[in-house]
Protein backbone atom coordinates (compact mmCIF):
# COMPACT_ATOMS: atom_id res chain seq x y z
CA UNK A 1 0.00 0.00 0.00
CA UNK A 2 1.85 3.57 -1.22
CA UNK A 3 -0.92 5.02 -3.01
CA UNK A 4 -0.25 8.79 -1.32
CA UNK A 5 1.15 11.63 -2.85
CA UNK A 6 5.02 11.17 -1.51
CA UNK A 7 4.83 15.38 -0.79
CA UNK A 8 1.11 15.28 1.05
CA UNK A 9 0.38 15.16 4.50
CA UNK A 10 -1.08 12.06 5.04
CA UNK A 11 -3.89 11.64 7.60
CA UNK A 12 -4.20 8.73 9.57
CA UNK A 13 -7.14 7.67 11.96
CA UNK A 14 -6.08 5.93 14.86
CA UNK A 15 -8.92 4.14 17.31
CA UNK A 16 -8.64 1.33 20.14
CA UNK A 17 -10.16 -0.65 22.53
CA UNK A 18 -13.31 -0.95 20.70
CA UNK A 19 -14.18 -4.38 22.78
CA UNK A 20 -16.96 -5.25 20.44
CA UNK A 21 -18.61 -8.87 20.80
CA UNK A 22 -20.69 -11.45 18.28
CA UNK A 23 -24.19 -9.87 19.69
CA UNK A 24 -24.34 -6.16 18.12
CA UNK A 25 -26.21 -5.54 21.11
CA UNK A 26 -23.44 -6.44 23.54
CA UNK A 27 -22.22 -4.30 26.08
CA UNK A 28 -19.24 -3.91 28.57
CA UNK A 29 -20.08 -2.06 31.67
CA UNK A 30 -23.33 -1.21 30.71
CA UNK A 31 -22.17 0.50 27.20
CA UNK A 32 -23.32 -0.93 23.60
CA UNK A 33 -19.57 -1.20 22.31
CA UNK A 34 -20.55 -1.27 18.49
CA UNK A 35 -22.55 2.02 18.87
CA UNK A 36 -20.17 3.38 20.63
CA UNK A 37 -17.69 2.56 18.19
CA UNK A 38 -19.62 3.47 14.96
CA UNK A 39 -20.54 6.93 16.65
CA UNK A 40 -16.82 7.55 16.88
CA UNK A 41 -16.10 6.54 13.19
CA UNK A 42 -18.85 8.41 12.14
CA UNK A 43 -17.74 11.27 13.96
CA UNK A 44 -14.33 11.17 12.82
CA UNK A 45 -14.94 10.51 9.46
CA UNK A 46 -17.95 12.76 8.29
CA UNK A 47 -15.59 15.54 7.55
CA UNK A 48 -12.42 14.23 6.44
CA UNK A 49 -11.30 10.97 5.27
CA UNK A 50 -8.17 9.69 6.36
CA UNK A 51 -5.92 7.43 4.24
CA UNK A 52 -6.11 5.06 6.98
CA UNK A 53 -8.09 3.55 9.98
CA UNK A 54 -5.39 1.87 12.25
CA UNK A 55 -7.50 0.17 15.22
CA UNK A 56 -4.69 -0.37 18.22
CA UNK A 57 -5.82 -3.71 19.76
CA UNK A 58 -8.56 -5.18 22.05
CA UNK A 59 -10.85 -5.01 18.57
CA UNK A 60 -13.27 -7.57 20.05
CA UNK A 61 -14.03 -8.55 23.80
CA UNK A 62 -15.45 -12.49 23.50
CA UNK A 63 -12.73 -12.89 20.71
CA UNK A 64 -15.82 -14.07 17.99
CA UNK A 65 -15.43 -14.09 14.49
CA UNK A 66 -18.33 -12.41 14.30
CA UNK A 67 -17.02 -9.61 16.52
CA UNK A 68 -14.18 -9.30 13.69
CA UNK A 69 -17.44 -9.03 10.97
CA UNK A 70 -18.61 -6.31 12.88
CA UNK A 71 -15.57 -4.22 12.42
CA UNK A 72 -15.24 -5.11 9.22
CA UNK A 73 -18.61 -4.31 8.18
CA UNK A 74 -18.30 -0.60 10.33
CA UNK A 75 -14.84 0.18 8.51
CA UNK A 76 -15.77 -0.91 5.18
CA UNK A 77 -19.03 2.36 6.03
CA UNK A 78 -16.12 4.59 6.98
CA UNK A 79 -15.19 4.28 3.23
CA UNK A 80 -11.16 4.16 3.36
CA UNK A 81 -8.55 1.03 4.26
CA UNK A 82 -8.30 -0.39 7.58
CA UNK A 83 -5.26 -1.79 9.45
CA UNK A 84 -5.26 -3.52 13.01
CA UNK A 85 -3.07 -4.74 15.91
CA UNK A 86 -4.42 -7.09 18.67
CA UNK A 87 -4.64 -6.26 21.91
CA UNK A 88 -4.63 -8.45 25.14
CA UNK A 89 -8.76 -9.59 24.71
CA UNK A 90 -7.88 -10.23 21.03
CA UNK A 91 -7.79 -13.83 19.32
CA UNK A 92 -5.64 -13.32 16.66
CA UNK A 93 -6.55 -16.35 14.44
CA UNK A 94 -9.89 -15.45 14.62
CA UNK A 95 -8.48 -11.51 13.99
CA UNK A 96 -6.32 -12.37 10.92
CA UNK A 97 -8.42 -15.20 9.37
CA UNK A 98 -11.88 -12.45 9.23
CA UNK A 99 -10.41 -9.41 8.72
CA UNK A 100 -7.80 -10.35 5.94
CA UNK A 101 -10.56 -11.48 4.04
CA UNK A 102 -12.20 -8.31 4.05
CA UNK A 103 -8.70 -6.91 2.59
CA UNK A 104 -7.98 -5.53 6.27
CA UNK A 105 -3.78 -5.48 7.16
CA UNK A 106 -3.46 -7.27 10.24
CA UNK A 107 0.23 -6.41 11.11
CA UNK A 108 3.59 -6.10 9.78
CA UNK A 109 4.23 -3.18 7.48
CA UNK A 110 2.81 -0.64 5.56
CA UNK A 111 4.79 2.15 2.78
CA UNK A 112 1.95 5.38 2.53
CA UNK A 113 3.90 8.46 0.86
CA UNK A 114 6.97 8.25 2.52
CA UNK A 115 6.06 7.08 5.90
CA UNK A 116 6.48 3.08 6.80
CA UNK A 117 4.01 2.19 8.94
CA UNK A 118 5.36 -0.79 11.73
CA UNK A 119 2.29 -2.91 13.24
CA UNK A 120 3.47 -5.32 16.25
CA UNK A 121 1.68 -7.73 18.34
CA UNK A 122 2.19 -7.53 21.67
CA UNK A 123 -0.15 -9.72 23.13
CA UNK A 124 0.65 -12.45 25.66
CA UNK A 125 -1.78 -15.05 24.86
CA UNK A 126 -4.27 -15.69 28.43
CA UNK A 127 -2.35 -12.23 29.89
CA UNK A 128 -3.64 -8.74 30.01
CA UNK A 129 0.18 -7.43 29.99
CA UNK A 130 2.47 -7.49 27.09
CA UNK A 131 5.14 -8.81 25.36
CA UNK A 132 7.10 -8.17 21.82
CA UNK A 133 8.35 -11.76 21.16
CA UNK A 134 11.68 -12.52 19.23
CA UNK A 135 9.18 -12.97 15.94
CA UNK A 136 7.83 -9.35 16.09
CA UNK A 137 11.07 -7.95 17.36
CA UNK A 138 12.56 -9.31 13.96
CA UNK A 139 9.70 -8.20 12.07
CA UNK A 140 10.30 -4.26 13.56
CA UNK A 141 14.14 -4.75 12.48
CA UNK A 142 13.46 -5.86 9.09
CA UNK A 143 11.38 -3.21 8.79
CA UNK A 144 14.00 -0.26 9.82
CA UNK A 145 16.66 -2.49 7.65
CA UNK A 146 15.25 -0.16 4.50
CA UNK A 147 12.65 2.14 5.80
CA UNK A 148 12.32 5.37 4.44
CA UNK A 149 13.25 8.54 6.39
CA UNK A 150 9.75 8.31 8.67
CA UNK A 151 8.79 5.73 10.53
CA UNK A 152 6.12 5.35 13.08
CA UNK A 153 5.11 2.03 15.37
CA UNK A 154 1.88 1.20 17.36
CA UNK A 155 1.68 -1.34 19.15
CA UNK A 156 -1.56 -2.33 22.00
CA UNK A 157 0.73 -1.84 25.28
CA UNK A 158 2.32 0.96 26.78
CA UNK A 159 5.99 0.84 26.39
CA UNK A 160 6.12 3.42 28.98
CA UNK A 161 5.00 4.20 32.58
CA UNK A 162 2.09 6.37 32.09
CA UNK A 163 1.80 7.33 35.43
CA UNK A 164 -1.71 4.58 36.94
CA UNK A 165 0.16 1.63 39.05
CA UNK A 166 -2.60 -0.66 37.52
CA UNK A 167 -1.93 0.38 34.06
CA UNK A 168 1.78 0.18 34.37
CA UNK A 169 1.88 -3.25 35.96
CA UNK A 170 0.25 -4.76 32.79
CA UNK A 171 2.25 -3.03 30.47
CA UNK A 172 4.86 -3.77 28.21
CA UNK A 173 6.95 -5.86 29.56
CA UNK A 174 9.97 -5.75 27.85
CA UNK A 175 9.58 -1.93 26.61
CA UNK A 176 13.63 -1.16 26.76
CA UNK A 177 13.76 -4.15 24.22
CA UNK A 178 11.69 -1.36 21.75
CA UNK A 179 12.96 1.29 22.50
CA UNK A 180 17.04 0.40 22.47
CA UNK A 181 16.25 -0.15 18.82
CA UNK A 182 14.67 3.31 18.03
CA UNK A 183 15.37 5.76 20.42
CA UNK A 184 18.52 6.79 18.66
CA UNK A 185 16.97 5.82 15.37
CA UNK A 186 16.20 9.54 13.98
CA UNK A 187 13.85 7.63 10.95
CA UNK A 188 11.39 6.85 13.92
CA UNK A 189 9.24 9.09 15.15
CA UNK A 190 7.11 7.86 17.22
CA UNK A 191 5.04 5.56 18.92
CA UNK A 192 1.42 4.86 18.78
CA UNK A 193 -0.16 2.89 21.34
CA UNK A 194 -4.04 2.07 22.91
CA UNK A 195 -4.88 -0.70 25.90
CA UNK A 196 -4.93 2.20 28.58
CA UNK A 197 -8.37 3.65 28.07
CA UNK A 198 -7.23 7.49 27.92
CA UNK A 199 -5.04 9.95 26.41
CA UNK A 200 -1.24 10.20 27.34
CA UNK A 201 1.37 12.01 25.38
CA UNK A 202 5.09 12.04 26.07
CA UNK A 203 8.22 12.35 24.84
CA UNK A 204 11.59 10.53 24.92
CA UNK A 205 14.46 12.26 22.91
CA UNK A 206 13.12 13.29 19.45
CA UNK A 207 10.52 10.59 19.80
CA UNK A 208 6.88 11.24 20.16
CA UNK A 209 5.04 9.26 22.35
CA UNK A 210 0.97 8.89 21.85
CA UNK A 211 -2.14 6.86 23.87
CA UNK A 212 -5.18 6.95 22.78
CA UNK A 213 -8.52 6.76 24.13
CA UNK A 214 -11.00 3.73 23.45
CA UNK A 215 -14.31 3.67 21.15
CA UNK A 216 -16.05 2.96 24.70
CA UNK A 217 -15.26 3.18 28.61
CA UNK A 218 -12.54 5.21 29.57
CA UNK A 219 -10.06 4.60 32.65
CA UNK A 220 -9.53 7.31 34.63
CA UNK A 221 -6.10 8.60 34.92
CA UNK A 222 -3.78 8.61 37.68
CA UNK A 223 -5.23 6.06 39.55
CA UNK A 224 -3.51 3.41 41.82
CA UNK A 225 -6.18 0.34 40.83
CA UNK A 226 -8.85 0.39 38.30
CA UNK A 227 -11.51 3.57 37.99
CA UNK A 228 -13.78 4.71 35.65
CA UNK A 229 -13.70 8.11 33.89
CA UNK A 230 -16.83 10.22 32.70
CA UNK A 231 -14.55 11.11 29.73
CA UNK A 232 -16.87 10.28 26.31
CA UNK A 233 -15.28 7.96 23.63
CA UNK A 234 -12.93 9.11 21.73
CA UNK A 235 -9.99 8.84 19.02
CA UNK A 236 -6.99 10.91 17.67
CA UNK A 237 -6.08 12.06 14.29
CA UNK A 238 -2.43 11.72 13.43
CA UNK A 239 -1.18 14.31 10.27
CA UNK A 240 2.29 12.96 9.12
CA UNK A 241 4.53 15.39 7.08
CA UNK A 242 6.43 14.61 4.22
CA UNK A 243 9.15 16.71 5.96
CA UNK A 244 8.82 14.37 9.03
CA UNK A 245 6.37 15.97 11.68
CA UNK A 246 3.94 14.49 13.59
CA UNK A 247 0.53 16.49 14.57
CA UNK A 248 -1.88 14.97 16.11
CA UNK A 249 -5.61 15.41 18.25
CA UNK A 250 -7.35 13.97 20.30
CA UNK A 251 -11.32 14.09 19.60
CA UNK A 252 -14.04 12.79 22.04
CA UNK A 253 -17.95 12.50 21.18
CA UNK A 254 -19.88 15.16 22.44
CA UNK A 255 -21.27 13.14 25.50
CA UNK A 256 -21.02 9.58 26.73
CA UNK A 257 -23.21 7.28 25.67
CA UNK A 258 -26.12 6.30 27.51
CA UNK A 259 -25.90 2.87 29.86
CA UNK A 260 -22.69 3.30 31.35
CA UNK A 261 -22.42 1.52 34.91
CA UNK A 262 -19.96 4.21 36.30
CA UNK A 263 -18.92 2.89 39.24
CA UNK A 264 -18.05 -0.38 37.84
CA UNK A 265 -14.93 -1.82 39.98
CA UNK A 266 -13.42 -3.68 36.83
CA UNK A 267 -14.53 -6.41 34.20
Amino acid sequence: MNTANPGAELHLLQISDCHLYADPKGTLLGLNTLDSMQQVLHSACQNASPELVIVTGDLVHDGSRAGYQNLAHSLQSAECPGAVIPGNHDHVINMQTTLEKQGITTGGQLDIGNWRLVLLNSQVPGKEHGHLSRHELDVLDRALQDAPANVLVFLHHQPVPIGSRWLDEIGLDNGEALLSRVQDDPRVKGICWGHVHQSWEGRLGHLKLMATPSTCIQFAPGQPGFGLDTTPPGWRDIFLSATGEIKSKIHYLAQIPQGLIADSVGY
